[in-house]
């Protein structure tokens, strides 16, 4: 296991995976990065890793920790759906992309994995079903996030233009257990302790494990210039509920929000207002999409876990971190 490996965004939940992962497999030289804090960092990945700070899109703290690695996991980025995170998203997801191509080509980097997001597939209408080839489109179903993550993976293309060896992941909602107050995580507080309207709409989710397992797959066999979708289930937002409602004990009664109420409730926020990201995520969350994963199937050797599974564990582990029995909390990887 001599292979180098810098993975961006250590400290959030797919990096963090991706830490664990490959500690586990036996690789000793692991760097990552974490964004303001190393207090950010889950402890149980402190030791035995390399950490270096970085605020994307800092060109040359960027160069700086590229350089000396052989695979590179481009896994940092900014998630948010806040109308004056518009330019910020730009500036982060798709200049920090830029930065961290460039400084692959300049230190030769062997193989480059860049994390996308579903958000990057244009989608026509509110009824459509999404693969690697649906290609962005500006419209009432996109969102700014979307649109920064799809100009980060045309920074990995042009990169591999000028050659380097690319490839390209594009997850659906990330499930696992880990930080509870960020990204798609969120969504299990919102379930257990909040209001009790879901949105009528459809996505894909992924077990955190699984998309951290095909990532390895990528480097380990030098499968390159390809995207992939990386997506175990499609599940409405109410089956989503209902299920992680069950296994979290809950009595309580769900029911869709028409979308005039979730419109209110995003006012309340201060979510949307005329032509922000607001009016774009409520369109999204109310749209049905579904996302085609067959490609990665046709993976010697890969599976994905039962979705009713994924989101027991997930559910349980909440459960325990929430009454400071099991924290932090860490989904198993099995072994190999």
């Amino acid at each position: 296991m001599n292979q180098r490996i810098l993975i961006t965004g250590g400290s959030g939940l797919l990096g963090s995976y991706l830490v664990r992962w490959f500690k586990q497999k036996g690789y000793s030289h692991i760097t990552s990065t974490y964004q303001h804090s190393i207090d950010t960092v889950p402890k149980d990945i402190l030791d035995g890793v390399h950490w270096e700070k970085l605020i994307l899109p800092d060109k040359e703290a960027a160069l700086d920790i590229v350089a000396g690695h052989d695979w590179v996991i481009h896994a940092a980025g900014h998630v948010s759906y806040q109308p004056k995170d518009k330019y910020m998203l730009i500036d982060i997801n798709q200049t920090g992309a830029q930065h961290i191509v460039n400084a692959c080509l300049a230190h030769q980097v062997e193989h480059f994995v860049y994390i996308s997001s579903i958000g990057a597939l244009g989608k026509e209408n509110d009824h459509v079903t999404l693969n690697e080839s649906s290609p962005w489109l500006q419209n009432e179903f996109s969102t700014s996030y979307g649109l920064s993550k799809y100009l980060g993976e045309v920074e990995a293309w042009r990169g591999a233009a000028e050659g380097l060896n690319v490839s390209v992941v594009v997850p659906s909602v990330i499930l696992g257990a880990g930080n509870w107050t960020r990204s798609s995580l969120q969504i299990i507080e919102q379930i257990a302790k909040k209001s009790p309207w879901y949105p009528g709409g459809q996505t894909g989710y992924v077990d955190v494990r699984d998309i951290t397992l095909f990532i390895s797959m990528l480097l380990e066999r030098s499968v390159i210039g390809e995207r992939w979708i990386v997506s175990g289930a499609n599940l409405t937002y109410g089956v989503l509920y209902e299920k992680i409602a069950g296994h979290l004990g809950l009595k309580r009664k769900f029911r869709v929000a028409p979308k005039w109420l979730a419109k209110i409730i995003l006012k309340t926020r201060n979510l949307i207002k005329a032509g922000t990201l607001g009016g774009e995520l409520l369109n999204h969350v109310y749209g049905t999409f579904t996302y085609d994963a067959s490609k990665s199937l046709k993976m010697e050797g890969f599976s994905y876990r039962d979705i009713d599974e994924t989101l027991k564990e997930v559910a349980e582990n909440y459960m325990r971190t929430s009454m400071d029995i099991l924290p932090p909390s860490v989904s198993p990887f099995r072994k190999d």
